[in-house]
């Protein structure tokens, strides 16, 4: 019994916090704003979008740094998070679906917003800013079986609050037939500690796969981002039930003694 709530513990968890990164719209849209302004997705940005102006403004190689400052600058405006957040949304509604077969990163409104940045400053410059239209900085396309994956997750988190009850039933269950509950509470308390470690050790192995599935420099970089910030409150989830897990157990096992 207390193998089965041990699975059943990890496999509720997971699939709440499923439902808080990939069920939710917004969950989901907020997320991919924090993964655009991570440092590395951020200086991705910054050098591919300079890289691109630098070229249009016939590869005048001394406007570099002004135009660094520029795009470091409006990847923090509103507008940009704004397009983004719609970007985000219209992706997420593809990956609910099943549908998604590209990941891409867009910035359709840079140019208006480094174009706001430079200012006066530089009148020709901001004109070129502001025609720059959309930058691509990344993508790569979703493979059929992996947009199969992501809608079963979806619906997998879905059963969240279902698969909560039937935990804490489990639970009260397997307390409330054995002969010897406080050794009964150790095994459960020592079984959602392990289920802790498994989520770590799920983010920590799941991070390594995924990041090295892109063969690019770009992808990677953008793949760490977003697995930090998607996921790393699983990391989190993960060792505070360990630690209350371990704890549990050692007040249990103490009581069993005395």
């Amino acid at each position: 019994m207390s193998v089965l709530a041990t699975v059943a513990i990890l496999v509720t968890l997971l699939a709440f916090y499923v439902n808080g990164v990939l069920v939710s719209p917004s969950g989901f849209s907020s997320r991919a704003v924090s993964v655009l302004h991570t440092s590395e997705v951020e200086s991705l940005i910054v050098g591919t979008v300079t890289d691109r102006l630098v070229g249009d403004t016939g590869d005048r190689t001394s406007l570099q740094p002004v135009l660094q400052a520029a795009v470091a600058h409006a990847v923090s405006s509103p507008l940009v998070d704004q397009d983004f957040r719609a970007a985000a949304e219209s992706l997420h509604g593809e990956l609910v679906s099943g549908t998604a077969d590209q990941l891409t990163l867009t910035l359709p409104g840079i140019g208006s917003a480094i174009a706001s940045s430079i200012g006066s400053d530089n009148p020709q410059l901001s004109a070129a800013a502001s025609h720059i239209g959309t930058v691509t900085v990344l993508d790569v396309g979703i493979p059929p079986s992996d947009a199969s994956d992501i809608h079963d997750l979806v619906s997998f988190g879905s059963d969240g609050p279902e698969l909560l009850i039937a935990t804490l039933a489990l639970l009260l269950l397997a307390l409330s037939i054995s002969p010897r509950r406080r050794r009964t509470l150790v095994g459960l308390a020592l079984g959602a500690a392990l289920s802790g470690l498994v989520l770590v050790a799920i983010y920590l192995i799941g991070r390594g796969v995924v990041v090295n599935r892109f063969s690019t420099g770009d992808g990677r970089t953008a793949a760490h981002a977003a697995w930090g910030s998607y996921l790393g409150g699983l990391e989190i989830w993960g060792f505070v039930l360990a630690g209350v897990g371990a704890v549990t157990a050692c007040v249990a096992a103490a009581l069993v003694r005395s």
